[in-house]
């Protein structure tokens, strides 16, 4: 039986780049594909995520899982950055989506030092496009009873069926990153965790840890330790911000594990550095807020008092110096200042 479309159908429509059916139709997974079709059909409209999410019936945090899928591989550019919208104050222009920063090329998240990640990290390339056949997968679960076992306990900690898309995605991490059926499922049991449970979402993790050699039980229950005590830092800062996300996105994570991790900062001295992000900056900015706690690091103020001290200090110097027309600039004080009042942004919304 034939099937062509209803010429009714065709008054209005819109434009699907080629590449999405070529390369990506047995690859995306329906939230994905709803999700960009959905962007095509608003394509002159600012992507908000509610309401997106709320058109294509999915929840919030798959959205934007959806969305970095589709900016991982080329299809959307990520110029508004779609993950700090989602950490966007509600009620602060500061942080509002329409502020957001738009990141220069050389400003990349803080890394952790070799006292907390591995000291050297691999570099492996994203799950192939080739996938294994139904009948391969078939054959190495009938052969491999680790592989079995695997599917099963996957499929009864997510409550639900993984389906083809989903046994391809954990063979090809257990075989091309090298990670054994348990820490493959110590990552499902920390993903379901924090409700994001999306392939692409697990596939991204594993790849990590696959960097970074997260290969035994041990390593796996140190690394998710780490990251319940991000996602808890982060809870409490967002908290007192007055953030929308309760958790970091995977942008916002390497900042607080070095911020926490790193640098010893609380929430609360987190929250002190955003606001004199909130009183410099028109747009939100992590590099900012990382510059500032690094700054008081290196200074030692490690305590709110220790930021109240050292404002008074600097507010008595300031009133004490003798004012001149003609200014003069020591480098020794710039360095003094920078301690706790950071450059200026001084950039326009974009």
């Amino acid at each position: 039986m034939g099937y062509k479309f209803n010429p009714y159908c065709l008054g209005e429509a819109f434009m699907v780049p080629a590449r999405v059916v070529d390369k990506h139709i047995k690859l995306a997974g329906a939230t994905q594909l709803k999700a960009l079709l959905w962007i095509m059909r608003h394509l002159t409209d600012k992507i908000d995520i509610d309401k997106l999410s709320a058109a294509i019936g999915q929840k919030r945090a798959d959205t934007v899982d959806a969305l970095h899928y589709w900016v991982e591989n080329g299809v959307l550019i990520d110029d508004e950055s779609v993950s700090e919208q989602i950490g966007a104050s509600s009620g602060k222009e500061t942080s509002s989506p329409d502020t957001m920063e738009t990141k220069a090329p050389n400003d990349r998240p803080p890394a952790l030092t070799p006292a907390h990640e591995s000291a050297v990290k691999k570099t492996l390339a994203d799950l192939p496009e080739s996938k294994p056949t139904s009948e391969q997968i078939i054959a190495r679960a009938n052969e491999a009873a680790d592989i079995r076992f695997l599917f099963k306990e996957a499929q009864s900690k997510m409550g639900r069926t993984i389906g083809y898309e989903g046994q391809c995605m954990l063979l090809m991490m257990h075989d091309q990153y090298g990670l054994p059926v348990e820490v493959i499922l110590m990552i499902i049991e920390y993903c379901v965790s924090v409700g994001k449970v999306s392939n692409s979402y697990i596939a991204k993790i594993g790849k990590d840890w696959g960097e970074r050699e997260i290969d035994t039980i041990e390593k796996a229950d140190d690394q998710i330790s780490r990251l319940r005590t991000g996602d808890k830092l982060w809870r409490e800062f967002s908290s007192l911000a007055g953030l929308v996300n309760s958790r970091p996105t995977p942008k916002q994570m390497p900042y607080i594990k070095c911020w926490g991790t790193e640098l010893g900062f609380d929430a609360e001295m987190i929250y002190l550095a955003y606001e004199q992000m909130a009183n410099h900056c028109k747009n939100f900015s992590l590099s900012y807020i990382d510059k500032v706690l690094k700054a008081w690091h290196t200074a030692g103020i490690k305590t709110p008092a220790d930021v109240e001290q050292a404002e008074s200090a600097r507010a008595a110097k300031n009133d004490n110096k003798p004012k001149s027309k003609n200014a003069s600039y020591d480098l020794d004080e710039f360095k003094r200042h920078a301690a706790y009042d950071p450059i200026v942004y001084k950039g326009g919304k974009k």
